[in-house]
């Protein structure tokens, strides 16, 4: 992966989280759902190529995803035993920011971005194997959901505030993206 695919990666995966934190408000839910949109669009690009359409291609992130969904939402429950799915997706979804709701902003968002990282994908690497990719996508929703789990294991430990537990979130977000692409670093 080149430096500019990585720096629109932590763009795209961490800094709009963190905005959305700092200057609109967004509590650690409202940053899951954007990533379970983000993910959701990225599963959905995948089940329609036909390149990555096997089932057995998809089984590993499909089974992340449905783990990374059931544990954040497991945690969701642990910080708050009043939290409500529908409740809370209904108000990040018509969440409003400069009189618009930021669902109709964001989903199309998040399509173009896709699409974006598809087409430079091919320019950049026309005879790559689209199976890593897929299997990038499995191991990364697979440490999402293990994050969701050390972060449950500390709130049965400890009492943090949101504040904690989003920044936590967040760095350990930008970690695992760095991680992955420490390769991008090492290149000249």
């Amino acid at each position: 992966m080149k430096k500019a695919q990585l720096i629109s990666e932590i763009l795209g995966d961490c800094l709009l989280p963190l905005l959305g934190f700092l200057w609109w408000g967004w509590d650690l839910y409202f940053i899951l759902l954007y990533l379970v949109f983000d993910y959701s669009i990225r599963i959905g690009f995948m089940v329609v190529n036909p390149a990555t359409r096997s089932w057995q291609l998809l089984l590993r992130p499909l089974l992340f995803f449905a783990c990374f969904l059931i544990l954040s939402h497991f945690y969701m429950t642990l910080t708050d035993p009043t939290w409500r799915f529908s409740k809370d997706f209904a108000a990040f979804f018509w969440y409003e920011e400069l009189w618009v709701p930021q669902g109709f902003v964001l989903i199309p968002l998040l399509i173009y971005t896709e699409l974006s990282r598809q087409r430079m994908d091919k320019l950049l690497n026309p005879d790559a194997d689209l199976s890593i990719s897929v299997q990038k996508l499995g191991t990364r929703l697979l440490i999402l959901a293990l994050i969701f789990m050390v972060m449950s294991l500390i709130l049965l430990t400890f009492s943090w505030n949101e504040t904690a537990e989003i920044w936590f979130f967040l760095v350990a977000l930008l970690i695992l993206i760095l991680f992955e692409n420490k390769a991008a670093f090492l290149q000249a």
